[in-house]
């Protein structure tokens, strides 16, 4: 099933932005060419946090059996990386990230897609 599938890889993504974001903030924002003082190292750690609430959200959505669990679930993460992608997409194309901006624009984008499908797809249970 392609919306289990796009779980597993939010799953993936979510811990390793977590994990990134909250450990090592400076390092993650220079890789997107951002820089910042402390303000924005605790921003981006409370993001990471976020992302910490994604991953255990997604890992029960793996394990559930109720289909309208999952719908609530992907139609939910389908509003959040939609606009999610037109936040990142304005970021990217005002020059405030480098060229690596693009892959937060692309997986935005790809999961916003693949939970937007499935959204309008009737899921089965389990």
């Amino acid at each position: 099933m392609i919306v289990k599938r796009l779980l597993q890889i939010n799953l993936l993504v979510s811990t390793f932005i977590a994990m990134a974001f909250i450990l090592a903030p400076k390092p993650a924002l220079a890789l997107y060419g951002i820089s910042g003082g402390e303000s924005l190292y605790v921003i981006t750690q409370y993001f990471g946090a976020t992302h910490v609430a994604f991953a255990v959200l997604l890992w029960l959505a793996l394990k559930a059996e109720d289909a309208r669990f999952l719908r609530f679930i992907v139609t939910s993460f389908f509003f959040g990386d939609l606009t999610g992608t037109i936040v990142l997409l304005a970021a990217q194309l005002g020059g405030a990230m480098n060229n690596t901006g693009w892959v937060l624009v692309g997986f935005s984008l790809l999961f916003a897609t693949g939970y937007g499908y499935g959204a309008l797809k009737k899921l089965p249970a389990g």
